[in-house]
């Protein structure tokens, strides 16, 4: 996992136990995140800025990339734990269009994922951030800027990234 900003922690919650005490020195530093349009799997246009106050991962996924199958259910996980804390979390498919379409509509129904499914089929989300390998995804803070990025499989469930993911929470 590459970091690319930190913690400012400002308010609290008896739910993040993970969280870090010490703020990040180098919050104000992070970059913003690309103005970007998202498709969601039922045809809906979304934009970034729509997410604006909440923290937002997007993870990178394609069908026949089982890793990135294999990381969906730790997503629904995280976004169960953290929805009420201000937590969004979307997959981003990148399959063309139609094998998309088809495979995510599957998948979605076979895990009953509580979060959000979007198609990149062109793959210009998944340019503007940068990402070349599978399974990858961002985490951007509640004022919609970069906070880390993560390149090939994570274990979402680890305490470290419990930590990175809380004190972004925490972050006003």
């Amino acid at each position: 996992m590459a970091l690319l900003g930190g913690y400012f922690l400002t308010k609290s919650s008896s739910q993040l136990t993970n969280a870090s005490s010490e703020p990040d020195p180098l919050a104000d530093e992070r970059e913003p995140a690309p103005t970007l349009e998202l498709l969601d799997a039922k045809g809906k246009t979304r934009s970034l800025a729509d997410f604006k106050g909440q923290v937002v991962l997007i993870g990178f996924w394609a069908a026949d990339c089982s890793t990135c199958v294999m990381e969906l259910p730790a997503y629904n996980e995280i976004a169960k734990r953290y929805r009420s804390d201000g937590l969004q979390v979307m997959a981003v498919n990148l399959d063309p269009k139609e094998v998309g379409e088809k495979s995510a509509k599957e998948i979605w129904d076979r895990g009953d994922y509580g979060f959000g499914s979007y198609l990149d089929p062109e793959k210009k989300i998944a340019s503007a951030f940068k990402i070349e390998t599978l399974p990858s995804a961002v985490v951007l803070d509640r004022s919609g800027r970069m906070a880390f990025q993560s390149y090939g499989a994570n274990d979402w469930q680890s305490p470290e990234t419990a930590r990175l993911i809380e004190d972004l929470l925490l972050e006003e």
